[in-house]
């Protein structure tokens, strides 16, 4: 109890709906605590997960990648590609393609000071018509005598599956790399403060390459086990992971100002998100009605982050006052 006291307001309530919404949903609709279910709705989270969490590190820096769902189907179609020849080889060719790819749009973003979303929007168009270019005609196909990968991915272990641990695993170090490491810190550190973090002698150029190379090779991540998952990948199959990767990371809570933010709080919004889902799905609602409830919810925690936000300035301003009027008086010997 003491744990959630402590929390930050808008966490508090994010788990108060996430809380809601699993007692209401319990109770309200028939098959929504059965296995099936359960392993439905984490494999999901892990997937929706891995797109959140490389979206929140371009957030944390003050930036924004609209380019992942691109970026993942390119890579898919890379791995799917070669796994003829090998699939290990395609899987690294398509992350170390995402990786440079991604590398390279932070390095223009610090280099030039060009707008992230101007850009990424850019690329996002141009590497979704390369995926286009790369199927032309019928979608990147598993081999038949490989599609016991697919099987293997969605095999149930109670609740999980191998494809829901893997993305859980993967979403796990990133959190560990930015809480423990020097290079996560400085992502926070120049989120915050631009200015202040380039005073302190941190590269904003090696930060900005890593955000974008790691939300780059998420994506592409996620890209790629959705592929192993279906067996196919196309130019136009992975259009719903960016509005899924923005919709988790602000309804969990990740700042649009950059400094603040977690895997915690990604993976907490899709948890949300799937919630949803499942609701939906179980209960055979329309799907424009899960539309209306998500859109609902993101604008819902958009506001409270905004009025959230204007509480602590109110409350910083009195603090800063003070100090300065302290200052003021001691420098004039007060």
């Amino acid at each position: 109890m003491n744990a959630f006291v402590k929390m930050d307001t808008g966490f508090q309530v994010r788990i108060l709906i996430f809380l809601a919404l699993v007692v209401g949903l319990a109770v309200t609709v028939p098959g929504f605590l059965s296995i099936a279910n359960a392993s439905s709705i984490i494999e999901n989270v892990g997937l929706i997960g891995l797109i959140g969490a490389g979206i929140m590190l371009t957030m944390i820096v003050g930036q924004l990648d609209l380019a992942v769902a691109s970026v993942a189907a390119v890579a898919a179609i890379i791995a799917l590609s070669l796994a003829g020849t090998s699939l290990a080889l395609g899987i690294v060719v398509a992350l170390l393609t995402a990786g440079l790819y991604g590398a390279s749009v932070g390095y223009v973003i610090n280099r030039t000071g060009v707008n992230s979303l101007v850009l990424t929007v850019c690329m996002l168009i141009g590497v979704r018509g390369l995926a286009l270019v790369m199927t032309p005609e019928r979608p990147a196909i598993l081999p038949f005598d490989m599609f016991w990968i697919s099987d293997g991915l969605v095999a149930q272990w109670g609740p999980l599956t191998l494809l829901g641990v893997i993305c859980l695993v993967v979403i796990g170090l990133v959190g560990v790399a930015l809480r423990y490491t020097k290079l996560g810190l400085s992502m926070y550190a120049v989120g915050g403060n631009l200015d202040r973090a380039r005073g302190s002698g941190i590269s904003t150029a090696r930060v900005y390459m890593v955000a974008f190379a790691g939300s780059a090779m998420l994506g592409a991540s996620a890209g790629i086990l959705a592929a192993l998952r279906s067996g196919s990948a196309s130019g136009l199959g992975f259009e719903s992971f960016l509005l899924a990767g923005i919709t988790v990371a602000v309804v969990g809570g990740i700042p649009l100002e950059g400094g603040r933010g977690t895997v915690i709080n990604v993976l907490l919004g899709a948890l949300i998100i799937r919630l949803i889902s499942s609701a939906v799905a179980l209960g055979g609602i329309p799907g424009s009605f899960e539309s209306i409830a998500i859109g609902g919810i993101l604008l819902a925690m958009l506001l409270l982050d905004y009025w959230l936000g204007k509480r602590r300035q109110a409350r910083a301003t009195p603090l800063r006052a003070g100090l300065q009027h302290a200052t003021t008086t001691n420098s004039n010997g007060g």
